[in-house]
């Protein structure tokens, strides 16, 4: 778990990215995230130069709407700000045909984060839904479970049944359980950074949040709304939400606000995008700020019914409707100063990412071995791909 300055992470993470300081922001995401893949040859000193130039070129290519998703702003501003309804309607109209990144948020009907007292309120009610000792829970994991399909039946409930505790080959998984308990410390470590009672009636700092890979993500985002292969820590947390709104507890009810933030243009970056952004919008369920619980990149063999044509024609789309070219050129006139900020290794790695980074090129064609069971201990290496850029 991260230590509580890590929560001034993201503000400080928006601003480099408005300087466009990509080298102090991704070397500080990768070195924050690089715990969690182990001895992945991804984040080995041969294969680093590659990582980086993935995600110069992931941040460089971004627009606003990224932006406003590390700030935590995104579903709020979405309401009120034409401009950037404006810059989000043409990602979204993009990603029907391009593969790309996607993230909820559990937020409010105006955009609004739960406060650190409601948070707090759903880890109870987590715990509790998980807590199938206690016969007096049944009643409510009944009530829980059926806010949502499918209905559970009350003699379920009360023999111990819990909807989302459940997989396809155990009644009660472990995994599933560890997750939970897991979230509950996060919030609580997280809710921990404040004390008054006024403090604790203010909004998050930044919504709860989940994200993803996807080769069509408004499919994605309409099969999690129908709970098909949906992400049963995020869905709980909904269905708590909808009944504490409904037994008026909160006064407004929360839910899962999908958007649609990253256009990826090659096939390299749909693992890499995901780590990154897995980390920018700090969705873990042990630091308590979301409902990712298993590493990043691992799920993006889907990447690969992307042909070579398409790519060229996805950069090129990609290159006309972002900054992308501008952004690269303003980092190679810097190169020496930026270098300079950082320990030798990262500005050497920098440095070859930087001077390969104008290449159209061809991504690599490796194998992608599929995620199978929920254990969640398949190496990164074997998942992730490595590339020729």
């Amino acid at each position: 778990m991260s230590s509580p300055s890590s929560l001034l992470k993201r503000p400080r993470w928006a601003s480099l990215l408005r300087q466009r300081d990509y080298l102090t922001l991704i070397t500080e995401v990768l070195d924050r995230e690089s715990s969690r893949y182990g001895n992945s040859a991804l984040f080995s000193a041969q294969e680093y130069p590659v990582l980086l130039r993935s995600c110069i070129h992931i941040l460089a290519s971004s627009s606003p709407v990224v932006l406003a998703a590390i700030e935590g702003t995104l579903s709020r501003r979405l309401l009120t700000d034409p401009q950037l309804q404006e810059q989000y309607a043409v990602i979204s109209n993009q990603a029907h045909i391009q593969p790309s990144i996607y993230m909820h948020e559990l937020v409010d009907d105006d955009g609004i984060a739960p406060t650190f007292a409601q948070f707090m309120r759903v880890r109870d009610a987590v715990m509790r839904y998980v807590d199938v000792e206690n016969q007096g829970n049944g009643e409510f994991a009944w009530q829980v479970d059926n806010t949502t399909a499918p209905q559970v039946t009350r003699s379920a409930s009360d023999t111990g049944y819990r909807k989302y505790l459940s997989s396809q080959r155990v009644f009660r998984s472990d995994t599933r359980v560890e997750t939970l308990y897991k979230l509950c410390s996060g919030i609580l470590w997280r809710c921990s950074i404040v004390a008054t009672e006024q403090e604790r009636s203010t909004p998050l700092l930044f919504p709860p949040a989940e994200c993803g890979y996807s080769i069509d993500s408004h499919k994605r985002l309409a099969q999690h709304r129908l709970r098909r292969s949906s992400n049963y820590a995020m869905n709980l947390v909904e269905d708590i939400c909808s009944h504490l709104f409904a037994t008026r507890e909160f006064g407004q009810r929360f839910s899962m606000h999908g958007h649609i933030i990253y256009l990826i243009y090659r096939e390299e970056q749909a693992a890499i995008a995901e780590i990154l952004f897995s980390g920018l919008l700090d969705v873990w369920v042990d630091d308590g700020g979301g409902f990712n619980a298993y590493p990043a990149g691992r799920s993006v063999a889907s990447i690969k019914n992307v042909n070579r044509q398409k790519w060229m024609e996805l950069e090129r789309w990609v290159r006309e409707h972002s900054e992308l070219v501008s952004n690269l050129n303003e980092l190679r006139e810097r190169t020496e100063a930026d270098v300079k900020r950082v320990r030798d290794e990262v500005g050497d790695a920098w440095i070859v990412a930087l001077e390969s980074s104008g290449d159209e090129g061809e991504s690599g064609d490796r194998e992608y071995v599929e995620d199978e069971g929920e254990s969640g201990d398949t190496s990164v290496e074997s998942q992730l791909s490595l590339f020729h850029i």
